[in-house]
């Protein structure tokens, strides 16, 4: 039986910092940041720190009297001016620019902690902007936190910050919000909540702010899990202007493990996307709503098994978005990925289709490490380069084009590569931002996947000039021989390198030994001079004694009868 302890849950102790250094904060509204995270900022400003603030909205009907009553709260708190960055107030939205501002923000002002609202907030405002900073610090990564705090829904913290000798400066800063405070006694409703938060703390602890606390190393891994209870109630129908569609096609053979990609591809920054997902099994998924997140949801399918060239070309059929992206269930993207290739087509409207990095993986570990491969359709014709997950393309690109069927699964994404490359480059973005999760198919290498390659080479073999075929191979061979010739001469270099590296180590030994022997002959001067020293010491000590006694009254005494004994000597 499972046993745990409510401090599994939440600190039974509190700490008096959340982190040392430079911070950072992003408050959705005037006096989000008061309410939420005073006690941290005047931790921060008591031990000399800088602390930057950023309110992203004017907030509501109230946008300069709330400004004025912020900067009143800046000086009660002693940080200097909130930077205001003036976005409508219900306007925010998830999505690359905000992201970009905020992790441009944390780079230049070096934080070593960034605050943000916790993702499970109701309001949307408050919401986009923890999502935003997540991937915001998340890409900024470094040696920082992100610290999330709780404004108007208590959140699961594993930081507790004692902010018992700060409360009632804490309250005269909240205090500042006339307009808030007329409506509603948030200054109490604020005092509760950190009363509140002291309930497993010692009886010295009178009040304490909630944080979630985690490392920017650790966001990549734990993002989907952090979001998940949010991406499901995110803001649906928000307004996409100009931007087009882009359909995700998802293929599924069942119903493990599909809610947690739904829930990954909800994080795309793209805002304008559709789902589609493709029942290649037939299992009636009916537990999908309408909608992925913050995208609509359609299920095709489910009127009988689909091999996986069919599900793909059922899911180009139904797909609607002017851009269109396939995967599997077991695939990731990173957030940015759809936003990045976006991006990229912008910048080259002469190319139609783009293709990201891709770290190819075997069920939850790394097997075949990366492909990043720049673009080049000749060996694109003799090498599977390009994972399924990893192209976007235009459905212009694409119409007409099939996932063949009677090719196998080994292959058919790549001859579905090869009939898009027909009709144009593909631009690559030099970044991996998504993971394949290999099939059996894929790992495999029996003759099965050999019998898919040859279908393939048969196939592309006639839409090929046997002078285009020449050619390709002469390059092959030149290819060959330029790492032939790469190789002889890192084998030269390396010989040339170890025969020098004797020589310096024979060297380095002649050296040492020389060293060694000057350092026994310093030793045996070290030692003479030492017992010179002493003898000198002797020396000057004997004739300190011998003039002492020439000084002394008996030595003058005596001198006659020394005289007589060396007269009688000399007879």
């Amino acid at each position: 039986m499972t046993s745990w302890n409510e401090a599994d849950f939440i600190p039974y102790q509190a700490v008096h910092s959340l982190a040392e250094g430079p911070a950072l904060l992003f408050a959705p509204h005037p006096d989000d940041e008061v309410f939420g995270c005073a006690g941290a900022i005047l931790r921060h400003v008591d031990a000399g720190e800088a602390v930057r603030v950023v309110i992203l909205t004017d907030g509501e009907l109230y946008g300069t009297e709330r400004r004025q009553e912020a900067e009143r709260a800046a000086a009660e708190l002693g940080y200097g001016r909130p930077e205001f960055w003036g976005y409508g107030d219900r306007a925010l939205n998830y999505g690359e620019p905000l992201i970009q501002r905020m992790q441009q923000a944390i780079e230049r002002s070096r934080a070593r902690i960034v605050y943000a609202p916790s993702v499970h907030e109701i309001h949307p405002d408050h919401r986009a902007c923890a999502m935003a900073a997540v991937e915001a610090v998340r890409r900024a990564g470094g040696e920082r936190w992100l610290a999330m705090y709780e404004i108007g829904v208590p959140q699961p913290a594993n930081r507790l910050l004692d902010i018992s000798d700060l409360a009632t400066r804490k309250r005269r800063a909240v205090c500042c919000f006339d307009s808030q405070l007329a409506r509603h006694d948030y200054a109490d409703f604020v005092a509760g909540l950190n009363r509140y938060r002291a309930y497993t703390l010692g009886p010295e602890v009178s009040a304490a702010e909630a944080y979630h606390l985690i490392a920017a190393h650790d966001l990549s891994a734990g993002l989907q899990q952090l979001y998940q209870s949010l991406a499901r109630r995110n803001s649906r129908g928000a307004a996409f202007g100009e931007r087009p569609l882009v359909s995700i096609i998802l293929r599924s053979w069942g119903r493990a493990g599909l809610v947690e990609a739904l829930d990954a591809l909800a994080l795309q920054t793209w805002p304008h996307c559709e789902l589609v997902v493709v029942d290649g099994a037939a299992v009636g998924i009916t537990e999908l709503t309408a909608w992925g997140g913050p995208f609509p949801l359609r299920v095709v399918g489910g009127g009988g098994p689909l091999s996986s060239a069919q599900a793909a070309n059922l899911g180009l059929e139904q797909a609607q978005g002017e851009y269109q992206l396939l995967l599997d269930r077991e695939d990731r993207l990173d957030p940015d990925h759809i936003s990045g290739l976006m991006a990229l087509l912008e910048q080259t409207p002469s190319r139609r289709a783009a293709y990201a990095g891709v770290a190819l993986e075997e069920g939850a570990a790394e097997c075949n490490g990366i492909r990043n491969t720049p673009w080049d359709p000749q060996r694109l014709l003799i090498e599977d380069l390009i994972p399924l997950n990893a192209v976007l393309f235009h459905r212009d690109l694409a119409l007409g084009c099939r996932f063949d069927e009677a090719l196998g699964a080994v292959v058919e994404a790549w001859d579905f590569w090869l009939q898009l490359a027909a009709r144009g480059a593909f631009a690559h973005r030099d970044r991996v931002t998504a993971r394949r999760c290999l099939t059996d198919a894929e790992l495999s290498s029996n003759s099965g996947e050999e019998g898919a390659r040859g279908r393939l080479y048969a196939k592309w073999l006639p839409q090929r000039s046997p002078a285009e075929w020449l050619r390709l191979f002469d390059d092959c061979r030149s290819a060959q021989r330029r790492v032939a010739d790469c190789e002889q001469r890192l084998a030269q270099q390396a010989a040339q390198f170890n025969a020098g590296e004797e020589a310096r180590r024979e060297a380095y030994v002649v050296r040492q030994q020389a060293e060694l022997q000057g350092e026994e002959m310093q030793a045996v001067v070290a030692a003479l001079r030492e017992e010179n020293a002493q003898l000198q010491d002797e020396l000057n000590r004997t004739q300190e004694g011998l003039e002492a006694v020439h000084h002394s009254t008996s030595w003058r005494l005596t001198a006659p009868l020394r005289w007589l004994a060396r007269g009688l000597g000399r007879r």
